[in-house]
């Protein structure tokens, strides 16, 4: 099987996974659970993946990448961060079950360093981004720790409302996000340039 061939198989396991962690948690998810989704075997699982582990962490970084695919191109500014940031929050069925899968890893995260790794290195890319457009809102470089904890605040934020949309879906409309992710990121900006 070639390459592409081969990593076509396993986006498909991965994807697999990630529909079962949306619909019923991620306790719920097994390989044969998985298998049966695709209408296989647990050895055809086994062939691509060396163990549930495995899997879910080619889950958990297939979920981010579509997140991240899906918001392309990439914010050149703050307010275009602010609009792809409350256009990923849970408003509508696909960015819903992104978050129910977002949410289910963060939990297991916990207890697996290996997921808990995928998750820092994805918020550390991102909140670099969000550090570049901040500084040329407010001066100096975005590698500075005072940049760098205004963005963790600011993505942190997001991802909160993002965790409490999943669990209570519908507390805010899309309008009432954006008015809280906007509100909130320019009176952080606005303390932090007070300081």
């Amino acid at each position: 099987m070639t390459p592409s061939g081969i990593d076509a198989n396993r986006r498909e396991i991965a994807s697999a996974a990630c529909e079962l962690v949306a619909a019923d948690g991620l306790d719920n998810v097994s390989m044969r659970r998985i298998a049966t989704s695709l209408g296989s075997t647990t050895g055809y699982i086994s062939h691509y993946y060396a163990d549930k582990e495995d899997l879910l962490e080619a889950a958990l970084r297939a979920a981010l990448d579509e997140i991240t695919t899906r918001s392309q191109p990439q914010s050149t500014n703050l307010e275009e961060w602010i609009d792809r940031a409350v256009g990923t929050l849970p408003h509508g069925d696909e960015s819903q079950r992104f978050w129910r899968v977002l949410t289910a890893f963060q939990a297991a995260s916990l207890n697996s360093p290996r997921l808990a790794e995928v998750l820092r290195v994805y918020v550390a890319g991102q909140e670099a981004v969000l550090a570049g457009h901040l500084v040329a809102v407010v001066g100096g470089d975005p590698h500075t720790p005072g940049a760098a904890a205004l963005a963790r605040s600011l993505f942190a934020l997001v991802s909160g409302l993002g965790t409490t949309l999943t669990i209570t879906p519908g507390a805010f409309t899309p309008e009432q996000q954006r008015v809280v992710v906007r509100s909130a990121v320019f009176a952080l900006v606005d303390e932090f340039n007070e300081r």
